[in-house]
């Protein structure tokens, strides 16, 4: 081989072998770019994914903080001006938040301003967390003593209740077993009544009784009338309810055999309640003799006519 062959031989050699040296470099420096393309890549898409993940936290924790709000009764959350300032607050953030998505804003900028915005609305639900279960308390308190006040009114009503009942047996006024005499009327002036046991020839029933002290009853002009009932139901007299004559009774109401007023003062008082009847017409059997003071029942005894 002639010297001037092998010197192209080598020429040849060296321009292969910078060649091949440029061609491994632009490969590295491809694939290095390559790799630096695909980590930018997924870095965007992962601040994409990061800012889609907090603006979706940001709306998760203002739905959170109106069910919160919820969980008061009534109107109390509307009424509460920190629970109230709290909500706008996180409203307010959120809708900042929608027009900073929309804006075009730098990524880096939107995200350190989402991530700013996200930290605010995780402290200002956390404080209106903690003043929902404040109130809650509150009002957990207050049921409580409210049905602990509502017991006790209950048991004051009953108490009342009770002695208003005793009260009203002790004001009473109470009359003993009265002394009952028939008599049958006579032709004398001196002596116009005699007594006798017979319904035939009976023209008077005398009953003679005692209204007992009584410092609880109210004093003042009071009624009391005689009803007397025969065996078979019927009711002796012609007086209603006020001492009226009266042959007819309303609804079928029975009347009254005698009737006067008196004035109660608090002390024992005798009174004397006559029936009289020209007609001597009064049947066999025994007899009730109901007194009542007011319209109420003192006293109910029996007699017998033969």
């Amino acid at each position: 081989m002639s010297n001037s062959e092998s010197t192209a031989t080598k020429k040849n050699k060296s321009i292969v072998i910078i060649l091949s040296v440029l061609l491994a470099g632009s490969l590295v420096f491809n694939i290095f770019q390559i790799k630096s393309y695909t980590s930018k890549v997924e870095q965007h898409e992962n601040q994409y994914s990061q800012l889609s993940e907090e603006h979706t936290e940001v709306n998760q924790l203002l739905e959170d903080s109106k069910a919160l709000a919820k969980k008061l009764e009534g109107d109390v959350a509307e009424k509460d001006e920190e629970i109230q300032s709290k909500l706008a607050e996180i409203k307010r953030i959120k809708l900042e938040n929608d027009s900073l998505i929309k804006s075009g804003m730098n990524k880096e900028e939107l995200n350190r301003r989402l991530k700013a915005n996200l930290a605010m609305v995780r402290k200002l639900n956390k404080q209106l967390e903690s003043k929902v279960d404040e109130l809650l308390l509150k009002n957990k308190k207050l049921e409580t003593k409210n049905t602990a006040l509502a017991q006790n009114l209950d048991s004051v009503k009953t108490i009342n209740t009770n002695l208003s009942e005793k009260v009203a047996i002790a004001s009473t006024l109470q009359v003993p077993s009265p002394t009952i005499n028939t008599y049958k009327k006579r032709n004398s002036k001196n002596k116009p009544w005699k007594k006798t046991s017979l319904a035939r020839r009976t023209n008077k029933v005398e009953v003679k009784f005692t209204i007992m002290a009584n410092e609880i009853t109210e004093p003042g002009e009071k009624a009391v009338s005689l009803k007397i009932v025969s065996a078979n139901g019927s009711t002796v007299g012609t007086l209603n309810k006020d001492g009226e004559d009266s042959e007819v009774q309303a609804n079928g109401s029975k009347n009254y055999a005698a009737h006067k007023t008196f004035t109660y003062t608090g002390a024992a008082q005798d009174i004397t309640l006559d029936y009289i009847t020209d007609e001597a017409e009064l049947e066999e059997g025994i007899y009730t003799a109901e007194i009542l003071i007011d319209g109420e029942v003192a006293n109910r005894s029996g007699f017998e006519l033969k």
